[in-house]
């Protein structure tokens, strides 16, 4: 069979390298000027987080797109003989594609699909996509397919520092070496993994100093893949993680390293910076 894997743009894939079988949704962003911009062809998380930071009325809102634009990929899909179609839908509180999907699926009920609920967002949905899509290719059992999906649960954690200053390159101090990173107390960390949490500080450690510990306590022992999330590119503070990362990764030469996509951004706040990993599934 032919198969076209469909994944929206919270997963953050359309700024990652993937074959044409696997198509991304996008999210739509609407500004208070009434604005409509989809999200990768007409409006990159770099551009949204450029223009909040210069735009006070900017203050979008993000919502799905509505059946009859997915239908219409589904039916260019059939133009190109795909016979089974896969969609990866997020299935916690941050954003719900759960309804939309479920309605096609009940309407096209002669099309051969299957919906995939995962707890995932960003860079580790876009990694399991892309996997799912290369096991596919070498092997059809669907049931297989659906078993490597339900044990990449609870294999993967973001991290995230939301500064309260703006992280441009005018940031005031930061202070590190080979194995401590100084910074500001201000700012808030987030856990992903899977649900978004605001961790609390620990009044011994900084924010940026609790997030660093509680992530390296995370990966020890565990065969992992980092990587780094930003919202500015800019940002002080991607260079501070990142050295941060190749210290505790010495035989990596470097950290992948992608845009935060807008429905998680507006959630962490528009100066975020994260860092997480996905530990390596054993099959």
């Amino acid at each position: 069979m032919k198969t076209k894997i469909f994944v929206f743009s919270s997963s953050g894939l359309d700024y990652i390298s993937h074959v044409p079988q696997i198509t991304v949704i996008p999210d739509v962003i609407t500004s208070m000027y009434n604005e409509d911009y989809y999200e990768g062809n007409e409006l990159t998380p770099l551009q949204h987080y450029e223009r909040l930071r210069n735009d006070k009325y900017y203050n979008p809102t993000i919502s799905t797109v509505d059946s009859d634009y997915i239908n219409e990929l589904i039916d260019t899909a059939l133009a190109n003989s795909y016979d089974r179609f896969i969609f990866f839908i997020n299935d916690n509180d941050i954003v719900n594609y759960s309804p939309c999907v479920s309605k096609i699926s009940e309407e096209r009920r002669e099309l051969d699909i299957t919906i995939l609920r995962i707890n995932a967002l960003s860079y580790p949905l876009a990694h399991l996509v892309i996997e799912v899509e290369k096991k596919l290719r070498a092997n059809e059992n669907l049931d297989e397919i659906i078993s490597f999906v339900n044990s990449y649960r609870n294999s993967f954690k973001i991290y995230f520092y939301a500064p309260k200053e703006n992280v441009l390159p005018s940031v005031k101090r930061i202070d590190f070496d080979d194995d401590v990173i100084a910074s500001s107390t201000y700012g808030r960390v987030f856990l992903y993994d899977g649900n978004l949490i605001e961790l609390k500080k620990d009044i011994k450690e900084s924010n940026l100093e609790m997030l660093l510990n509680n992530y390296v306590n995370d990966v020890k022992d565990s065969k992992v893949i980092p990587f780094l999330l930003y919202t500015n590119k800019y940002s002080l503070y991607n260079e501070v993680l990142e050295r941060k990362l190749l210290s505790i990764y010495p035989r990596i030469k470097s950290i992948k390293s992608f845009q935060v996509p807008i429905m998680l951004g507006s959630k962490v706040g528009n100066n975020a910076i994260g860092i997480g990993f996905v530990k390596k599934i054993n099959e």
